[in-house]
């Protein structure tokens, strides 16, 4: 989990130089026509017949949920603080847990509910609605959660039935033609340099996805969801160092907030798996 926090941290790091000279959507096409070509090996050694599914429907649906996602958090790193797209982030598992509520009529107890509730002071701790500007970069960072986070409601039902790196490779094929398209309004060739950067981002990405599945393929979320805030620790580090960005207290505190209580819904969930 940790290591998968630090790929993320340096995924972002390199978005942020890319966008200096390319378009964040063209970012995320590159980011995912290279993370394909760094899942070849895993199709060469398990052949094509792996990808067989009876739940295309839902790959798909995912594969869209990504994209939208994908596209909100890339233009949110180009265009705010990191700490910020982070914090920000963090809402994406409480926003699908109030998904599965609504959408897949799971029951709810009044102490996930609050959980829920307590997630969305966070973001609205974040945002400062009223005390400072809304900018699209916060508007794409909310609406890029809210995105992943029907992504995350969609990989629940599958995860049941799908390997976790088959659902990550069929979320980046439907994925790439979407980004494809996106990309052609803002298109700009990169140079050498620049290409091997998105390049070192795709790599990273799949990297990064797979050592987050096999995260949760080891351990309970209650226990490796904790170690997600060193992601914060680690993008501030990087914000300071590399960016010259302030530290936002205001902003920890909102990320710890949400942070708890997506670890607090991942618990409730454990708990009302084992009394069933």
């Amino acid at each position: 989990m940790v290591w998968s926090c630090l790929l993320f941290v340096a995924i972002w790091g390199l978005i942020r130089v890319s966008s200096e000279t390319i378009h964040p959507f063209v970012i995320v096409f590159y980011r995912t026509l290279f993370a394909i070509i760094a899942f070849l090996p895993f199709l060469i050694r398990h052949k094509l017949s792996i990808l067989k599914t009876d739940h295309l429907g839902q790959h798909a649906l995912r594969g869209v949920f990504s994209l939208l996602g994908t596209l909100g958090l890339f233009y949110a790193v180009a265009a705010i603080p990191l700490a910020d797209v982070v914090a920000i982030s963090y809402s994406a598992p409480v926003f699908a847990a109030a998904g599965v509520v609504l959408i897949l009529k799971e029951k709810v107890h009044w102490r996930r509910m609050a959980a829920i509730l307590a997630g969305f002071a966070g973001v609205l701790i974040v945002m400062r609605p009223g005390f400072r500007e809304i900018s699209p970069g916060l508007f794409a960072a909310v609406a890029g959660s809210l995105m992943l986070a029907g992504s995350l409601v969609v990989i629940k039902s599958l995860s049941g039935t799908d390997k976790p790196e088959i659902i990550a490779l069929y979320s980046f094929l439907f994925v790439l033609p979407g980004s494809f398209i996106v990309a052609l309004f803002f298109w700009s060739w990169p140079g050498m340099f620049e290409l091997m950067i998105l390049a070192v981002i795709g790599i990273l990405v799949a990297l990064a996805h797979t050592a987050l599945a096999r995260a949760f393929s080891y351990s309970p979320a209650t226990a490796i969801l904790p170690l997600d805030f060193s992601r914060m620790i680690f993008v501030t580090l990087l914000g300071v160092m590399a960016f010259e960005e302030s530290v936002d207290i205001i902003a920890w505190f909102g990320a710890a907030i949400i942070l708890g209580s997506t670890v607090y819904v991942a618990h409730r969930e454990a708990v009302t798996g084992k009394t069933k």
